[in-house]
């Protein structure tokens, strides 16, 4: 049965009955009077949405868990100056079209693969080279296209690493010019392979979940332990270690999961083009994306600041600036 709603069609004040959507997050939790209630996040191919189920609701919904599809009954409320599910019924199903739950990247996937493919091409160091072809093997490439970049913050959909990743070979190639004397070879590379252990991290199925590995690990050691367990034999031990440092510090502090800090121009580069791709799309989808349409966003933790809406970001609104 095709959806009728996305979420992206809700609005305050408005019902549902019976609609379907993914689960991505799911709490039991109580109030200062120990009354229960649930927080719940659903998503579906258009973005994600907020919900409670109340007390008095709770009977008449099913238990469910990360990834389960379930028939919705709600009112959507504003919270926050941002529209929430209050759910008073909620039916665990089967029935259900997966591209209709699924959020997908908007560009081309075998498009942004292949100019991945030509960068590693470009790359002129044989044993750089060499380490590329060995980690993207045929079943590798298959998951590096349809893999997110992140369980919310950003890139988070089907093609989103392989996005964010060509997103920051582009910005990179402005680096080249004013800085003659960094090793664009190590810069490429880095880049390229500095979220490879999120194919380890998460799981695509009707939504991004994390894996149990990648709950106990994080990303950032997985990906160091598949580069130096795929790096060629003959590899100078030296230029193997600026990689894979590159891969540990590309978050760029401690307390953001890197265990070192960069040290190297090269890892300087990446992590500083990798904050770049992630905070702009944080920025831009909360502002394009959100269901809301205040002036300003709800705070966006993740950038430690509330978004404005300008009234100008429009071209055709742009033309007309009167200064």
């Amino acid at each position: 049965m095709k959806k009728k709603l996305y979420i992206t069609d809700l609005k305050i004040g408005d019902s549902i009955f019976g609609e379907t959507f993914a689960v991505k997050g799911y709490k039991r939790a109580a109030t200062r009077n120990n009354k229960p209630f649930i927080d719940i996040e659903l998503a579906d191919n258009s973005g994600t949405i907020k919900g409670k189920i109340w007390s008095d609701d709770i009977s008449a919904c099913d238990r469910v868990t990360e990834g389960d599809v379930v028939e919705v009954t709600a009112t959507i409320e504003d919270f926050m100056n941002a529209p929430q599910m209050k759910i008073t019924n909620l039916k665990k199903t089967n029935i259900f079209e997966l591209s209709e739950l699924q959020q997908k990247t908007e560009f081309d996937i075998d498009k942004m693969w292949q100019d991945i493919e030509k960068t590693i091409e470009e790359v002129k160091n044989p044993h750089l080279k060499k380490l590329l072809n060995a980690v993207f093997d045929e079943e590798t490439v298959g998951r590096f296209k349809n893999s997110p970049a992140a369980y919310k913050v950003h890139h988070n959909y089907i093609g989103g690493l392989l996005e964010h990743t060509w997103e920051m070979v582009k910005m990179s190639e402005s680096i080249k010019n004013h800085y003659p004397k960094l090793n664009m070879d190590m810069i490429r590379t880095g880049l390229i392979l500095h979220d490879i252990g999120k194919l380890e991290e998460f799981e695509m199925t009707t939504t991004i979940t994390f894996t149990n590995k990648g709950k106990l690990l994080g990303h950032i050691y997985l990906g160091a332990e598949i580069v130096k367990h795929r790096a060629p034999k003959d590899m100078p031990e030296d230029l193997l270690n600026e990689v894979l440092h590159i891969v540990l510090s590309h978050s760029g502090q401690k307390e953001y999961g890197s265990p070192v800090v960069p040290m190297t121009g090269e890892a300087m580069a990446v992590h500083v083009i990798d904050y770049a791709s992630s905070h702009i799309r944080i920025a831009y989808s909360q502002i394009h994306g959100d269901l809301g349409s205040e002036q300003f966003t709800q705070y966006v933790p993740q950038l430690g600041t509330e978004l404005y809406r300008s009234p100008y970001t429009e071209e055709a609104i742009n033309e007309d600036i009167p200064f």
